[in-house]
């Protein structure tokens, strides 16, 4: 091959190379800031149900900005419950309800629209006060989502009744015991099975069930909340055992464990550092609540029977 030759495929091979590598961080780029993956950014709900025992989780994916969240005991519309929201001044945003007679609610997606946002929890606070879960209000909420393409809200009643919206659809149906559900930021994530195939034990399982989770990228804190009954010095009482994981990626081929934030409990601190990472587990503190209607509760345990609607929806999550 002549020497002419040579400096022409040598000149071939190096343009080739640099387009290669071009495109390869093209495409990264792309694949981490589009529009199509803006709920990559965001969070996700997770809920198991049980006789007479419901476990909530809601882990933080949104991009870091170092504030943590504030979990404290507050009145929802004058019911006694466990807040959490994002610790922010002049920021208001509530990812997650534990009422004590056994609701729950959480939320994730846009948090830019103060007015949209305190709109969707008027509508939920009503849910949760008339102990309702309405098609009207459900579509309503879609209505918000509908602006933003994202985002997801999820209520459940004690008995398994539950709600779940999307920007492009809601959907009612029921949890019997021994299921879970994710209710990430898109619908055509919203999966669920048999909590025992990760652990005989709800909270451990909910904890590994958010671990294989995939629609996250900046995984950082699971919150979970374990509502069932308590001894107390009056007999037997519900209430609410809080748990807090660092939500460390690894079980979807991630490494975000340095992006785990501080929290607090009713203005306890707990910094970042003492925040265990998956599979391990930090209970912050236990709530007992002492107004909460024990007849009311165990007439919606009876009701535990029904058939799950829309069982033939679930999608398996990989372990």
């Amino acid at each position: 091959m002549n020497f002419k030759k040579k400096i022409f495929l040598l000149i071939c091979l190096i343009v080739c190379l640099f387009s290669m590598a071009i495109y390869a961080s093209d495409v990264n780029h792309t694949d981490f800031n589009s529009d199509f993956n803006k709920s990559h950014f965001q969070c996700c709900s997770f809920a198991i149900q049980e006789e007479n025992q419901t476990v909530f989780a809601f882990r933080q994916d949104a991009e870091g900005t170092g504030d943590g969240v504030a979990i404290h005991n507050d009145k929802v519309n004058g019911i006694d419950a466990i807040v959490q929201e994002i610790d922010a001044p002049g920021y208001h945003f509530i990812h997650a309800i534990v009422t004590e007679d056994g609701w729950v609610a959480g939320h994730g997606g846009d948090s830019s629209n103060e007015s949209d946002t305190m709109a969707l929890e008027d509508i939920a606070f009503e849910m949760l006060s008339s102990k309702n879960i309405s098609s009207d209000s459900l579509g309503k909420i879609q209505k918000i989502f509908n602006k933003y393409g994202y985002g997801h809200f999820f209520i459940k009643a004690p008995d398994g009744s539950y709600g779940a919206v999307y920007n492009e659809t809601f959907l009612m149906g029921e949890l019997r015991p021994g299921e879970f559900l994710v209710i990430p930021n898109e619908y055509s994530g919203f999966s669920g099975g048999n909590y025992t195939n990760y652990s005989t034990d709800p909270v451990d399982a909910i904890v590994e069930i958010s671990s294989y989770e995939d629609s996250g990228w900046n995984r950082r804190n699971l919150y979970s909340y374990d509502y069932k009954l308590h001894d107390a010095d009056e007999g037997q009482k519900y209430g609410v055992d809080v748990y807090v994981t660092n939500d460390n990626g690894q079980n979807v081929g991630l490494n975000t464990s340095e992006i785990v934030t501080y929290c607090y409990f009713n203005d306890k601190l707990y910094p970042a550092s003492e925040i265990p990472e998956n599979p391990d587990k930090l209970q912050i503190g236990t709530q007992i609540f002492e107004n909460e209607s024990m007849d009311f509760i165990f007439e919606l345990v009876s009701r535990l029977d029904k058939v799950l609607v829309n069982s033939n929806s679930s999608y398996p999550i990989g372990k």
